[in-house]
């Protein structure tokens, strides 16, 4: 019998133990612990016992959870040991401590009671196995104590590291990308230093965004192009975040980086198909300036304007980007309301009908603290209108041609003989100044008064013939060309205009509208970049509003 069960034990009355088939769980919640192992140590020392007790454990029936956290319960391993379980595969279970299981203490109740109901005994090695109430009763203390530990020492870590950074220590080891996170010596602090790998990197990327105007997703495939990859991503491809958050980082030009920037949160939003997470906060949120505490690091671009000119075409490109919108509003963005605020579309209301209304009205609630008392205005009417009476101006034959013929003036002036021009030109600028030497050589004593007249006005005969030539040479366009090319201009431009689709009208509207006002008494002004008369457009109609819709619950409301 004994060859048969090489596991079975003999008790003392002369009866057999039949080994029992037995389960394992086991689970870290950092990195830190990963990195040491300290997972294989918690199942060599469970298999210890369990061959100690005389008890089956085959691989199948091993459940690990590497690097989970345990404020959750949604964990793979765990969830593989309580289907398990159900299926009644396994008679008892093992674990290092009660606290593998969660650290939350009423998650540990919840599992303690599901494996009691299932008929499983939990056996921990480093907790109390209780066989009465009295010892059921310690063994939940001790569980409250693992929430407190777990509390506890999050909360003495975040006031170590808060007192370090105030005294300006290095407390991140995650040095942002351009530098290197240097490990504190017996000589040295912690500190950051330049990585010139990754700097060669980052100045292409502001040359590419800001110099040569590529968007972030061209700059992603020249970096993959290139062969130069993420530093922790496993993808050999960049992603938008990280490269908008390098064009935006200022540490690079003033040398000043910050700890407890961001707080860690629960993410609003879950992946899709993603059942697990290892971390319940898994994301950031950025905290108030007041609580960041700055550290110096080394200064890695020079070119301000780089920085400056980056966060411009950023904004533009927030505020302009083409967008999945309901109804398409064509002057968003270049909209204000009397009041002094700007408006905004409104969504569409009960009756059919899309709204400008100000953001102050919009946004300020309830009613009788707004102090904006301008009506709402109908978006299709308006679009329409603004529309109609800028292209009316802009398609003007006589305004067009004369503007027409300017720029073919200005663009021959500047193609035909250019570098005769260039050279012309520069013989006026020594001209002017030899004749500011000759004035400092006079005021200095150095030449009589009629020497002096004698050479300015040598110097001066040149300069006036050389001011001639040029003025020549700007006048070689024939009339009779500009006529025949601002007539074709203009039939071209009409024909633009009418043809331009939405997406193309905003981008129009914006590069030449500054403002559109909503005034009171339905009157609209705009304010346009063309060498016009100011553009005011007045209307003596109700824009949008309809009689169905003034009285109804959103027009009150909003």
């Amino acid at each position: 019998m004994e060859d048969l069960l090489p596991n079975t034990q003999h008790t003392g009355n002369g009866q057999t133990k039949q080994p029992l088939v037995t389960g394992l769980y086991a689970r870290v919640s950092t990195g830190r612990q990963e990195n040491e192992q300290t997972i294989e140590s918690q199942v060599d020392e469970i298999k210890n016992r369990i061959k100690a007790d005389g008890n089956i454990l085959s691989d199948k029936h091993m459940f690990l959870d590497d690097g989970w956290t345990g404020t959750m319960l949604a964990r793979p391993g765990l969830d593989a040991l309580r289907d398990s379980i159900k299926r009644q595969e396994i008679q008892v279970l093992y674990v290092y401590d009660i606290g593998r299981l969660s650290r939350d203490f009423t998650y540990q109740l919840v599992l303690l009671r599901e494996f009691e109901e299932a008929g499983i005994k939990v056996i921990s090695l480093h907790d109390i196995n209780p066989i009465n109430e009295e010892q059921g009763l310690m063994r939940n203390v001790l569980g409250c104590f693992h929430d407190y530990e777990r509390v506890k020492i999050a909360e003495r870590f975040r006031r170590g590291k808060l007192y370090k950074a105030k005294n300006g220590v290095v407390i991140s080891g995650s040095a942002l990308y351009g530098y290197n996170y240097v490990k504190r010596t017996d000589t040295t602090p912690a500190h950051w230093e330049r990585n010139e790998e990754e700097i060669r990197t980052i100045k292409l990327v502001f040359d590419w965004f800001v110099i040569e105007r590529v968007s972030i997703n061209g700059i992603i495939r020249r970096l993959y192009d290139l062969g130069i990859k993420p530093r922790k991503r496993r993808s050999d491809f960049w992603t938008k975040g990280s490269i908008t958050r390098m064009l935006r980082c200022e540490t690079y030009w003033t040398g000043i980086a910050y700890y407890n920037k961001h707080e860690a949160v629960e993410s609003k939003t879950r992946i899709k198909n993603d059942k697990y997470r290892k971390v319940k906060k898994n994301s950031r949120r950025l905290r108030p300036k007041e609580e960041w505490y700055p550290f110096k690091v080394p200064i890695i671009m020079e070119d301000r304007f780089l920085y400056d000119k980056a966060q411009e075409i950023m904004e533009y490109n927030r505020r302009y980007a083409k967008k999945h919108r309901k109804f398409d509003y064509l002057l968003s963005e270049v909209l204000w309301c009397g009041c002094g605020n700007r408006r905004a579309g409104d969504g569409c209301n009960r009756n059919g009908h899309y709204y400008y209304r100000c953001e102050e009205r919009l946004h300020h609630f309830p009613k009788e603290q707004r102090r904006c008392h301008i009506g709402g205005v109908n978006a299709r009417v308006l679009d329409a209108l603004v529309w109609k009476e800028l292209t009316n101006h802009l398609t003007n034959s006589e305004l067009l041609k004369k503007h027409a013929e300017e720029w073919i003036r200005e663009q021959a002036n500047r193609s035909a003989d250019t570098q005769e021009r260039l050279k012309i030109q520069e013989q006026i600028d020594k001209l002017t100044e030899e004749i500011n030497r000759y004035a400092k050589a006079y005021g200095s004593g150095v030449m009589e008064f009629d020497q002096y007249m004698e050479l300015v006005r040598a110097a001066r005969r040149k300069k006036e013939g050389y001011q001639r030539q040029l003025e020549e040479l700007k006048a070689r366009v024939s009339p009779e060309v500009v006529n025949i090319e601002a007539d074709e201009l203009c039939a071209e431009a009409r024909k633009t205009l009418k043809s331009l689709k939405l997406y193309d009208k905003k981008n129009f509207i914006r590069d030449i509208i500054e403002k559109v006002i909503i005034k009171e008494r339905s009157e609209v002004e705009v304010l346009c970049h063309i060498p016009l008369p100011q553009l005011a457009l007045t209307s003596t109609e109700k824009l949008g509003h309809e009689p169905i819709g003034r009285n109804s619950w959103t027009a009150e409301c909003r």
